[in-house]
């Protein structure tokens, strides 16, 4: 039923890991206010406010996102303007443009990403982002 056309030419963007209970919200929808998930999220719209996700965010390409996020690990491919706090992996695609500052334990930089901000690393546990929700 769905199949990808050889000409397709949109970034590469890993599945989401083994759990099935994934939040989308798709490239029309804009949402203000905190998006806070125990699952996977996948966002192609529009966010202004928080992310807060104890599994994995992926950031479509369409997706604008003026928010400070929080998250296990995080595929980017589209625009983010603020902080982002990551537990484990950090990879901007190519179409990555990011704005903030990150936090993370791995960082991963594809050839074409725009990423303005300063980076540091350590050693987050878990717990930061569940504490961290309301």
């Amino acid at each position: 039923m769905f199949s990808k056309k050889d000409n397709d030419t949109k970034p590469t963007i890993r599945n989401i890991s083994s759990s099935t209970n994934i939040t989308y919200l798709a490239e029309d929808c804009d949402l203000k206010g905190s998006l806070i998930s125990d699952g996977n999220v996948r966002i192609d719209g529009r966010i202004e406010g928080t992310v807060i996700v104890a599994g994995d965010l992926i950031i479509g390409q369409s997706a604008v996102l003026k928010a400070n996020i929080q998250a296990n690990t995080v595929t980017l491919a589209g625009e983010v303007h603020g902080n982002v706090t990551i537990t484990d992996l950090l990879e901007l695609s190519p179409t990555a443009r990011l704005f903030g500052d990150i936090k993370t334990k791995q960082l991963k930089i594809d050839q074409g990403a725009v990423f303005i901000g300063s980076s540091s690393f350590s050693e987050l546990k878990s717990e930061t982002i569940e504490q961290s929700t309301p």
